[in-house]
């Protein structure tokens, strides 16, 4: 006979391994005609515009934009110049995406861009874009934790609690930033703005109810030509909050995590619908964030059972419980030499950039990895602008839970210092990588179960068996033997809970007739 089972059901999403390409995009340009003709390229800069992503059998297609701002020198007059122009891309991800039942978090940068010209009416640029794109897919959590009759068929179960980490929602959400910027009194007005630069950090995201709050930084910085002909850079975090729907009737011990991807992004001088003004800069970003809600849930799982009275045939299926996530950050004090071969006048801006990031686990030991691009951009000792950049690998080693999942990142999220010496610059800056751990339990869990009359006899067997307990061995082992129970046994012997350490000691064993 099949009996009916107990069973919790728990709806979630399962993260699948983060899938992480680099692509190579290339492109040339023709210089608009009311520029004047190129002579030199000084630097160029990029910011990534992802507009569309969808998935399709299997596949995830990415397409935006690469918004680049090129930095450069003309024969006729002096001074350095600005021009912006935009390269389109649509990638392809071959993985395990799926457009039915599942959300995709998408992360993408551009972790090199080079430009040259062809003469002087055309660049050539190539792009290296870095994606990391994790599915996530709905699932559910199925476990048993009791029988239905189970006093009326004599079965007698083990059980396993675990504590059990589930992704409760996942989803993608647009929204948009907006403010302005005002320079300090003494810094000098903007006359013409050449070129900005914005990067994205999130300080802090939690659940509050059924709400997620998200808390960052907008980094902006700006090259810009003053009133006075003079090159000048500026720099400053504009702050952000966003609350955005979670789960209903989560509660705040529920953890969330959030990525934010840029969609589109518009500088410019003044305050909005004003002109004219030099000290203002007006920012206006479209970000989507990516949201993962997580909670904790006790699971209980029949792991092995018998009966005293009946034959049971069960089958136990394993079943794998995420465990909680574990984040640690390893910081390191990172500094470089750039060697300008000329004398330094002064550095106009400094920028660093991290390239696909790789971790190999051996035992608890792991070792992570990644190429750091580290660039200024300054002027020589007779104010003519120039660039340099050079690549280093950057390592570090962590502690972290055998056979456990491990995740990680490289950003820089402090102060990039910029020291002028005797052989050209040297940056100093924070490389902070960030190793998230989650382990997996797999338990066997009872999946169906039937049972039927025993036609064996036990008239034969003795009624009292006197046997010692064995290395290893638990009183549920012994009871399961024999078809008796644990409380039976802790009763004939006159023992308390605890008698599973008595290794060796000669017990009486009630059997069952």
């Amino acid at each position: 006979m099949e009996l009916e089972l107990q069973k919790e059901h728990f709806d979630c999403y399962l993260a699948g391994t983060p899938l992480c390409e680099k692509r190579e995009e290339t492109a040339e340009t023709i210089v608009p005609d009311y520029s004047p003709d190129i002579s030199r390229i000084v630097d160029v800069s990029a910011c990534l515009l992802v507009r569309e992503q969808s998935v399709s059998d299997g596949k995830l297609t990415v397409s935006g934009a690469v918004k680049l701002s090129l930095l450069y020198m003309t024969e006729d007059a002096p001074g350095l110049r600005a021009m912006e122009y935009a390269v389109p891309f649509e990638h392809t991800l071959d993985g395990r995406f799926s457009d039915a039942d599942g959300e995709t978090a998408v992360e993408g940068r551009v972790c090199g861009a080079e430009a040259r010209l062809l003469n002087p009416r055309k660049i050539f640029t190539k792009l290296e874009l870095l994606w990391r794109a994790t599915p996530y897919r709905k699932s559910e959590l199925v476990v048993c934790g009791g029988i239905e009759e189970q006093e009326k068929y004599a079965i007698e179960t083990l059980c396993e609690q675990h504590k059990v980490s589930l992704i409760a929602a996942a989803g993608a959400k647009d929204f948009l930033f907006s403010d302005e910027l005002t320079l300090p009194g003494g810094r000098e007005a903007i006359r013409e703005l050449l070129c900005h630069r914005v990067k994205l950090r999130v300080t802090e995201s939690r659940s509050v109810g059924s709400k997620i709050v998200v808390k960052g930084v907008v980094c902006l910085s700006l090259l810009y030509r003053s009133d006075e002909e003079k090159l000048c850079s500026y720099a400053e975090e504009l702050p952000f909050s966003q609350i955005f729907d979670g789960v209903e009737g989560e509660n705040d011990a529920a953890a969330a995590a959030v990525t934010l991807l840029l969609r589109d992004c518009e500088v410019h001088i003044g305050a909005e619908g004003v002109s004219g003004d030099g000290r203002t800069v007006s920012l206006r970003l479209l970000l989507s964030a990516f949201l993962t809600q997580r909670r904790t849930e006790t699971v209980c799982c029949i792991t092995d059972l018998y009966s005293t009275s009946y034959a049971l045939s069960a089958q136990l299926d394993p079943v794998e419980l995420q465990q909680e996530p574990e984040a640690q950050t390893l910081q390191q004090h990172v500094r470089e030499q750039l060697d300008t071969g000329t004398e330094v006048q002064c550095v106009l801006s400094a920028d660093v950039c991290f390239g696909a990031i790789t971790a190999q686990t051996k035992g608890e030991q792991t070792t992570v990895r990644t190429t750091v691009s580290v660039k200024a951009l300054y002027l020589d000792e007779a104010g003519i602008p120039f660039a340099v950049e050079r690549r280093a690998e950057l390592s570090a080693e962590a502690v972290l839970p055998d056979c456990a999942r491990v995740d990680a990142e490289a950003v820089c999220n402090g102060d990039i210092t910029a020291n002028i010496n005797a052989n050209g610059i040297e940056l100093r800056f924070p490389a902070d990588f960030t190793l998230v751990s989650q382990g997996v339990v797999s338990c066997p869990c009872l999946t169906s179960l039937s049972a039927e009359e025993d036609g064996g006899s036990g008239a034969e067997a003795p009624s009292l068996v006197l046997r010692g307990i064995e290395a290893g061995q638990q009183l549920w082992d012994v009871a399961k033997q024999y078809r008796t129970t644990v409380e039976d046994i802790l009763a004939a012997n006159e023992l308390t809970d605890g008698a599973d350490a008595l290794i060796g000691q000669m017990l009486l064993i009630p059997r069952k007739r």
